[in-house]
């Protein structure tokens, strides 16, 4: 049985520096899709040479997981566990907050003396109440390090970078079994994916247009699925770009401030402090 759409909404740009950001969630009307908590689509846009790159200097996290896709340029990772990389286009930067790390997000040196394209997208993942102070973790992981699944007819590619699909499993291992795609399809493609009856699916058009059961999604769009039935089929009227994921809802209060996700202002309160003295690693 086709899963039923409860609406397809729409983005609008913001400024973020010099560049566009537009975000899906949260949204007017639309809080979260859990575990799926903020959507960041940052770009496309390009940086001219000598650049101050991305505002996004050394910061702190707490209670959750970041995902971000690289689709063009190329972004320089860093925190305070002493993980760092520089992941191109087509690759990822899972982050693992959990009980806390600073890090910070920025072009590459490259990127920031010569100049270049940048586009990224940014997904927040709650974690439930039992793994929100686990260890923090970071997995980058660059395109040719992620399977992908190829459709019959060629025109569908799927980069499996958490989960499985078609017998690939994904490059990255997710905590709480999140299943995580970067789809891309020619004008004329036909996929067809099946969804866990009870999860919950994260569905982004980046750019393009596609049949999504039917009915019509173009870029910028977010399409909101009730948790009932297991089939979604789409069909590109152009080239088109979709991040794709699916998650167990997490029934649990959240609270949050700025880079905290928790389940309680008591717990709030401590991960500032923690993070005032220190405690989630200095940069």
């Amino acid at each position: 049985m086709k899963k039923e759409i409860i609406k397809i909404t729409s983005s609008s740009a913001q400024r973020v520096g010099e560049h566009r950001m537009y975000q899906p969630i949260p949204d007017v009307g639309l809080e979260q899709i859990s575990p799926f908590i903020l959507l960041h689509h940052h770009g496309p846009h390009e940086f001219a040479p000598h650049n101050q790159g991305l505002p996004f200097g050394p910061h702190p996290h707490r209670g959750f997981e970041t995902l971000t896709f690289i689709l063009d340029g190329e972004i320089e990772h860093a925190d305070g566990h002493g993980h760092q990389s520089v992941i191109k286009s087509g690759g990822v930067q899972w982050m693992t907050a959990a009980r806390g790390i600073v890090h910070s997000e920025n072009l590459s040196r490259n990127q920031r003396e010569n100049g270049g394209k940048m586009e990224i997208l940014q997904l927040w993942m709650n974690l439930p109440a039992s793994l929100k102070m686990s260890q923090p973790n970071y997995q980058g992981l660059q395109e040719n390090e992620i399977p992908k699944v190829i459709s019959e007819d060629t025109k569908t590619e799927v980069a499996v970078i958490s989960g499985n699909l078609e017998g690939k499993t994904g490059a990255a291992k997710s905590l709480t079994g999140l299943e995580m795609f970067n789809i891309s399809m020619k004008v004329g493609g036909d996929f067809s994916l099946k969804v866990e009856e009870g999860k919950n699916v994260l569905f982004y058009v980046v750019d393009g247009e596609v049949l999504v059961n039917g009915k019509l999604a173009i870029g910028h769009q977010l399409v909101v699925f009730d948790s009932k039935n297991t089939d979604i089929e789409l069909k590109a009227q152009s080239t088109t770009r979709i991040i794709f994921g699916t998650g167990d809802p997490i029934n649990e209060p959240m609270v949050s401030q700025g880079p905290f996700v928790m389940n309680t202002t008591t717990e709030l309160m401590q991960a500032m402090r923690d993070y005032q003295m220190g405690k989630m690693g200095v940069m």
